[in-house]
């Protein structure tokens, strides 16, 4: 199979070559037009030939050269002032088009027979020889016109595609051919059909190789690789989608004309995450001169590199002028795929570790061997119902974690960390939001200390909002839903949420890693929140299909930790722009000189597991604003 593929990929790869040698000009209608004149042309010269036996009379010729003259214009300008007469395409040329170019074509010989014996005094010519110009002409002119489409199906013929087989009825199987045949999609090999005395018959040219009882031999024998069911309604479907299971083979089904004009088909498509990107945000720019700068000859290291944010992090990174990138996570198939994708980047080090940033050997032997210039910490545990029954592990992946590694690049001289934090962490009603929180201030509380101390490390803090595609988005859960049918989940009609892409979030990360900050917070500009439902609704719109309709809405109920609206900061907060024209910064506010302590003893109590009342309780004492019961706050837009 490989082997046929790579013929047929050289074979078409020629064809192409050959196809782009040949100028544009020569399918212009007005070459098609001169082509028909050189035909009628021929027409007439063949048919005095034919008439007077290849011996034409000298007293002829003067005869022949005037009705040349005449036929000449009239054959391509009776096609041109004709309906539709040169808006045929001549390399989809069929049966019909060839009866019309004859019903277009007879009214010129019935007007020159016309003229032959009504008007007097023009060069005779045989009545035989004007009808014998009708018949090559339509001959001549059919022939050129089916050599433009063989022509077009060899350059395009056996492209590597792959091998279909059509199972189908006598009703539609010709038709799904002519449609196959008009795309470059699939290479059609042969028929299946349900009716007996087909097999062994040529269907537009194609054979009828079976029954579909005897689909799974045919499978092997000829290497099919797709099987299209040609008709919806068809009675061995079921048997036929079993037989191609079994070779692990995808099959498609091309509805009859009868069942979309019916509403039997529901058309529809796949939505990608590109796709709502587009719908709803501007397009990434190239990197920012000051983040090129920031960047350069640097080594940065990014934690939680194998996560949706994490990788596209690193992804960027990597194509800047860094000296060296490290990644890491504990996740070792994250780390093995996102490496596959990285490691072609040319004087680049890429340098994997595979570790728990829990763990203070992992970070500090990590901080020591490689002595990173910026680091993007990205690595937390982030779904919000799964945090509200693993307290402890949310306290000490998002809490501890951080100080680990807020401790080591103060240690080891880093430059500039940035922590990627959450909206959920404003006025935080669930465990994730109140320990991200946590973290932002742990942040803060490092950044004022290390003032103090001449410390060189620059500590920020970094807010989104719902990422689109990240791990946990609402937005892979809703193509899940909308893929098996339905119906679509969502928690309350009135939720509304900020949304942004993973690229933005990126942009954001590296752009807030350019400021000398002080463990500031900065947010990107997302708008106005979006209700989840309207969401909901646009990407099912998306898709082709009609919420309510096609797709079922259900509303279940919040989950636990969750609220209506987030905010993006307090109130009370400084918010100014920066150099950034989407960037803004929250200036923040002065941690309380116990913070560290009840720190301290809600660290040692995640560690000694307790329960996760327990946990909620000491997150509850420190000054987080920590909510269980999250109160409804009204959506607030950033302002600009």
């Amino acid at each position: 199979m490989e082997h046929l593929r790579g013929t047929n990929a050289r074979g078409v790869g020629r064809r192409e070559r050959y196809a782009k040698l040949i100028p544009s000009w020569i399918f212009h209608r007005n070459v098609q037009t001169l082509l028909d004149a050189l035909t009628a042309a021929t027409a007439v010269i063949g048919a005095y030939a034919l008439r007077f036996d290849f011996d034409i009379p000298p007293k002829m010729l003067h005869s022949m050269w005037t009705w040349l003259c005449v036929v000449i214009v009239l054959r391509p300008l009776s096609l041109r002032l004709t309906r539709s007469g040169y808006q045929s395409t001549w390399r989809f040329f069929n049966v019909g088009d060839g009866l019309r170019l004859a019903l277009r074509s007879v009214p010129v010989t019935i007007f020159l027979l016309l003229m032959r014996w009504l008007v007097l005094g023009i060069p005779v010519v045989p009545y035989s020889v004007l009808i014998m110009e009708f018949i090559i002409f339509l001959g001549l002119a059919s022939g050129l016109r089916v050599t433009r489409r063989l022509a077009h199906e060899a350059i395009y013929k056996a492209a590597p595609r792959p091998r279909a087989l059509i199972v189908g009825n006598e009703t539609t199987l010709a038709t799904s051919v002519g449609y196959l045949r008009s795309w470059r999609e699939a290479q059609v090999i042969g028929l299946v059909s349900e009716d007996n005395r087909l097999i062994g018959i040529h269907i537009a040219g194609l054979p009828v190789l079976g029954h579909p009882e005897s689909l799974p031999s045919l499978l092997a024998a000829h290497q099919i690789e797709v099987v299209v069911l040609s008709g919806a309604n068809l009675k061995c479907a079921a048997q036929v989608i079993r037989d191609a299971t079994r070779f692990d083979l995808p099959v498609h089904i091309l509805p009859s004309g009868s069942d979309l004009m019916q509403g039997n088909v529901r058309v529809s498509r796949t939505v990608s995450i590109d796709q709502l990107a587009q719908a709803n945000s501007e397009s990434i720019s190239e990197a920012h001169p000051a983040v090129v700068s920031c960047f350069n000859a640097r080594t940065v290291l990014v934690t939680g590199a194998g996560g949706s944010i994490g990788s596209e992090i690193a992804r960027q990174i990597a194509a800047l002028n860094v000296d060296r990138l490290v990644v890491l996570d504990q996740d070792e198939n994250s780390i093995f795929e996102l490496m596959h994708q990285i490691e072609s980047q040319e004087g680049k080090e890429i340098v994997p570790v595979v570790g728990n940033i829990r763990d203070h050997e992992t970070v500090y032997r990590t901080f020591d061997r490689y002595r990173p210039h910026v680091t993007l910490h990205a690595a937390a545990y982030k779904h919000v119902p799964m945090m509200e029954w693993n307290c402890c592990e949310a306290v000490l992946n998002n809490v501890s974690a951080t100080r680990e590694v807020a401790d080591a690049a103060i240690e080891f001289d880093c430059e500039r960390l940035v922590m990627i934090s959450t909206d959920k962490a404003v006025r935080p009603s669930s465990v994730m939001g109140a320990t991200k929180r946590a973290a932002e201030m742990l942040i803060q509380q490092r950044a004022d200390a290390s003032t103090g101390s001449g410390c060189k490390t620059h500590f920020a803090c970094v807010r989104f909002g719902n990422v689109l595609g990240s791990r946990g988005s609402v937005v892979p859960i809703f193509l899940r839903q909308i893929a098996a049918g339905g119906p679509v989940t969502i928690t309350h009609e009135e939720m509304t949420r900020y949304f942004m892409t993973i690229p933005q979030a990126v942009q954001l990360v590296l752009q807030a890693a350019t400021f000398a900050s002080c463990g500031d917070i900065y947010m990107l500009d997302m708008g106005d929140p979006i209700r989840i439902i309207d969401f909901a609704k646009d990407i099912i719109r998306l898709a082709g299909l009609t919420p309510g309709k096609d797709i079922d809405i259900k509303v279940v109920g919040k989950r636990p930790g969750e609220k209506l609206h987030e905010q993006l900061w307090r109130e009370d907060a400084l918010v100014t722009a920066t150099q950034f024209r989407n960037v803004f910064q929250v200036k923040a506010a002065p941690v309380l000189a116990g913070f560290p302590k009840l720190l301290a003893e809600l660290e040692q109590a995640a560690r000694m597991r307790q329960s996760d009342t327990a946990i909620q309780q000491l997150l509850y004492r420190l000054p987080i604003d920590y909510s269980p019961q999250g109160a409804e706050l009204a959506p607030m837009a950033i302002a600009n």
